[in-house]
Parts: C-alpha cells; structure tokens; sequence
C-alpha cells in the first residue's frame, strides 16, 4: 500500500529555497502549479532572485561568455554561450530576422540584470533576456530629428533607473546639416512604458570609436571614451539622475598613435572600470591595465600590471571569471590567458577578423514585458 504525504513549507521558507535556485530550473518549476507559476513571474520574486545571484556568497551563479560573431563557413551570424565551467561547450543559435544579413555588425551592449541590448545600426535595437528566451525589438524612436539632418552614425547606452525601477536604452544619434552643422542628437527609451522621449541636455564631450570603447558600470552608469578637446576623458552617463560626467585619465598612459598605433579600450573588470592601454601594430603586445577607484574623481587611478608580451593578439576583449584576459587573436579566434600561469587557451570559435562581440553573462528572471505581476 502507497501512503503519500504532503509537505507544507510556509511561504517564506518557499520563496528562500526558490530564489536560490538556477533560472533554468525555475523556469520548469513554474508548471507545477499555478502559484508557482504566480511566484516565479512576480516582481518581488524577479528582484529576490536577483538580489541572491548577484550579491550573495552562499548562491552559486556562474558567468558566462555571449559571443557575437559570424560563422565563416556559411557567414551566418551567431550568438555563442559558454554554458559550463570546463570551457568545452557552445551553445549556438541562429538568430531572428531582426539579425539578417543587412547588418554588417551587432554590437551586444551590457548585459545589465540578465538583459543584453543589441544594436546593429540607427533605430534598429532590440532587448534580450537570453535565461527566459524573451527578445524585444524596440519600436523607432517618432521623435523627430533635426531638419534637413544627414544620421552619420551613432551609438547607445543601456542600463537601470533604481529611483523608478525602469530599464532604459539611450540612442545618441551623430547628425550634420547646413544650418546647424554637427551636432548630437539623443533619445531616451523607456521599457516600462515602451516609449521614447529627447534628452534636453548636451553631449559635454565627443565619443570616441575605436575598437573597445563603451562598458556598463554597476547597471546604472554607462562609460564611454571620449575626447574633452585635447583630453582624453572616461564620459559617464547616470541613468537614474539622467546627467554626464566627465573623468580624466591616467596623466601618465602613453599617447595616442605613434608608429605602433597607441591605442585604449576600457571594459569591465570586478565591479571596477579597466582601461586597458596597448599598441595595435606590433606582433608582441604588451597590455598596461589600470583600475578606476571612483568616477569623477581626480587622481582616481591605479596601474596594476603590465600583461604581455603576447604574440599574436588583435586585440583585447575583457575579462571573466577570476582574471582571465579575453582576447581575440590575429585569426579571428577567441582566447584566454591565464595570467597566473602565464598560458593561453584557445576556445575554439572563429569569426572574422575585429567582429567578435562578447560580454560576461550572467542569468536572471527580469522580464521584457508586462507579464511580470506585482
């Protein structure tokens, strides 16, 4: 004879076993029951869960890799993600139409709280949460733009307004016309309302392009190098206060250019702002890595090591897990070197040269529409 017994966990104890709990499991959990299903989906839940994951030492939540890149037999783009810790397994994906072949580039811009932002040109975005399997292209902005303006160009920001509680995406649109010659022009998206408005401030400094040059800091600050006239400057974006600020760099990095192409790239780095100082034209690269302490604050740099010489680096790519340097080779070809052992490891996913996109994972229940109930 069977005898079942039912166990009854008061809810708190519940939402304390849950919220610990990887998102993929979460996600089977949620057909048990309908208040289950209730619970896992509710905002409070959302922000239990990511509030373990992300600051709590007894929760497991391993990072991963997401790699943008162009598959070279059938020049398919593709999103890669490094789904264990032995570095062994992709897991590919061909992605929506949103991603076809008119799009020479897909930058992956954050992750901030489990959602990455993609931009391939101007007006075309889109929001994912890879951990959920949500994906939202973001409606074009209707706000309108300067007269008889040419869009030369442009760039985003992306991250969380922890006043309001909203995730927001800013479009910085590079215009020039012949009445008002060049000029910046910006928009704000809110995902909350699915809606754009314009930035009534200014752009205090001009964006520099080249190579790695924007980061996410904290999920609510967005980090660009830029150019304050002749200064070289970190320029920061604080999306709950909606205001720029700038940050001087290093006063002793060496200069631009140069006969080996003197070059920056600033990416994230244990909470902390890396900038990483090397030359582009040389086999050998030697790599200096400074560390900001504060965001606008004067003298506000540490230089921690000089990594190198490696051979054969295009260029650098970030950093993940326990100081491992992400690098792209001069084959197109992902990379890691381990500074403790001073070795490289060869992840084995190619694409072409300078169009590897990556950026450090981590998994979360944040949803990309109103489904989540309060």
């Amino acid at each position: 004879m069977e005898i079942q017994v039912e166990v009854y966990l008061p809810e708190d104890v519940l939402i304390q076993i849950l919220s610990r709990l990887p998102v993929k499991s979460l996600m089977r959990f949620r057909t048990v029951c309908k208040s289950w299903n209730s619970l896992v989906k509710s905002s409070a839940f959302v922000s239990k869960h990511l509030e373990n994951h992300t600051n709590s030492s007894t929760v497991k939540n391993i990072s991963r890799l997401l790699v943008c890149h162009r598959d070279n037999p059938t020049n398919k783009r593709k999103i890669s993600l490094f789904t264990n810790d032995n570095l062994k397994e992709f897991v590919s994906q061909e992605l929506s139409p949103f991603f076809d072949n008119k799009f020479g580039h897909i930058r992956l811009i954050g992750p901030c709280n489990g959602i990455v932002c993609l931009y391939g040109f101007t007006d075309n975005i889109a929001l994912w949460n890879p951990s959920i399997g949500e994906f939202k292209t973001l409606p074009v902005s209707p706000i309108p733009r300067p007269p008889d303006a040419r869009i030369l160009g442009g760039d985003l920001a992306f991250g969380f307004d922890s006043k309001t509680n909203h995730y927001k995406v800013m479009q910085i649109l590079f215009c020039s016309s012949n009445k008002f010659g060049a000029a910046y022009h910006v928009e704000i998206y809110n995902l909350t309302t699915d809606s754009w408005r314009e930035y009534g401030g200014i752009v205090p400094a001009n964006i520099m392009y080249v190579n790695i040059w924007s980061m996410l800091y904290r999920t609510e600050t967005f980090c660009w190098w830029a150019k304050d006239g002749d200064h070289e400057i970190i320029l920061s974006f604080d999306m709950a206060n909606e205001e720029f600020k700038r940050s001087p760099l290093p006063s002793d990095i060496e200069d631009l250019g140069g006969a080996h192409r003197i070059t920056r790239a600033i990416v994230p780095m244990n909470e902390s702002i890396a900038l990483i100082v090397y030359p582009q034209k040389q086999v050998e690269k030697f790599f200096d890595l400074w560390v900001m302490k504060e965001l606008g604050v004067e003298e506000s740099w540490t230089r921690l090591s000089t990594i190198g010489p490696l051979s054969g680096i295009e260029r650098p790519l970030g950093f993940w897990n326990k100081g491992e340097f992400i690098l792209e080779n001069s084959f197109g070809e992902l990379v890691l070197y381990d500074h403790c052992i001073q070795q490289i490891k060869n992840l084995g996913l190619q694409g072409k040269r300078d169009r590897l996109e990556v950026v450090v994972y981590m998994e979360s229940l944040v949803a990309l529409n109103s489904g989540s109930e309060s």
